[in-house]
């Protein structure tokens, strides 16, 4: 209850699952390089990478396509994620909500993406899993997008290309 409160009075919102979002907690009490601390570590040994998006991505590489990863996350904790599965080589941009200065659920994240990245949103297709965050507001402004809710899923990125 009082972390609730303390959340709540420093205008921090709970995500999609209804959770804090433990960067954010600890962003706002200046505890950051303790949090890198221990999620440096669990990332390490804590498989995520799902397996077709390796060959996805060479895929799409292969035949001229750019790739950017776009995140809610923080800065820091993309590239912890970047550097474990060897991504970097794959990508030609990282974009975070450090970079927008909000999260995807807002148009002013996708209007600071297009900006900073020199976008044209008609010739790009963002990819994803959460429906309000990686369709609805990028749809908005002009991005074609694919909803990603299994492995299977990937296949269909290739009808776009």
């Amino acid at each position: 209850m009082e972390l609730d409160n303390r959340a709540e009075n420093a205008g921090l919102q709970k995500n999609k699952f209804g959770r804090w979002d433990s960067g954010e907690l600890c962003k706002q009490w200046d505890l950051l390089e303790e949090y890198y601390q221990v999620l440096e570590t669990h990332i390490k040994v804590l498989p995520v990478l799902k397996g077709n998006v390796i060959k996805t991505f060479e895929r799409i590489k292969a035949k001229g396509g750019k790739i950017g990863l776009v995140s809610n996350s923080m800065a820091r904790t993309i590239m912890g994620y970047v550097n474990k599965y060897g991504l970097r080589k794959y990508l030609d941009f990282v974009f975070s909500r450090d970079d927008a200065g909000c999260k995807k659920d807002k148009e002013e994240y996708w209007k600071s993406l297009i900006e900073k990245r020199h976008l044209k949103p008609a010739e790009c297709l963002v990819i994803g899993d959460d429906p309000e965050h990686d369709v609805k507001t990028p749809s908005k402004l002009g991005f074609k997008t694919l909803l990603v809710s299994s492995s299977e899923d990937f296949d269909k990125i290739y009808l776009f290309s």
